[in-house]
């Protein structure tokens, strides 16, 4: 995947002011800057892969989507969930089943890479905190990350959650 220089260029510029922002914010807050480089970034997604057969797809979820107490370890393989309801994870069990996707749990940046690297998909839709997803868009540049903003109700880390309606929207505009 070629990257274009322009692109790059601003990226990098979100990317720093974005973190240059971010300095005093609390992961609650909301940030204009990355909500503007979401928005730019899947546009960009979606402009690159519009007309183009898209065989493999990766979802990258942070592993704070399961529940805080859940003993089961999902981390390893997101078959090991039972679908209690008490979180989203069996939802992305049901999308999986429906949808020619893999879904993967990421404890942090490094494990998030590592899937990309070893699954090699055509198009990964993130699910991340706002630091997280910023981030990791960044790094993984030229790879095409559709990103979607995870929603912490209570505290982050612990609980979050994501809009099962917006992740299918996109993987129904997509496939």
């Amino acid at each position: 995947m070629k990257g274009n220089f322009f692109t790059k260029i601003v990226y990098e510029f979100y990317y720093l002011s974005f973190f240059l922002s971010e300095r005093k914010k609390k992961q609650k807050e909301k940030s204009n800057i990355a909500n503007k480089f979401l928005k730019y970034n899947n546009e960009r997604v979606l402009k690159n892969i519009k007309d183009k057969e898209i065989n493999k797809v990766l979802i990258l979820l942070p592993h704070c989507l399961q529940k805080y107490s859940c003993p089961l370890k999902i981390t390893s393989s997101i078959e090991n969930c039972k679908k209690c309801g008490q979180c989203v994870i069996g939802d992305f069990l049901k999308i999986k089943s429906e949808f020619p996707v893999e879904v993967k749990v990421a404890t942090g940046g490094t494990l998030a890479r590592k899937h990309i690297k070893d699954t090699r998909p055509d198009l990964v839709m993130a699910v991340a905190c706002k630091r997280d997803l910023v981030s990791g868009i960044h790094d993984a540049y030229p790879v095409n990350v559709y990103g979607i903003f995870n929603e912490i109700p209570n505290e982050p880390c612990i609980d979050t959650t994501v809009s099962i309606q917006k992740v299918r929207e996109f993987l129904k505009e997509i496939f």
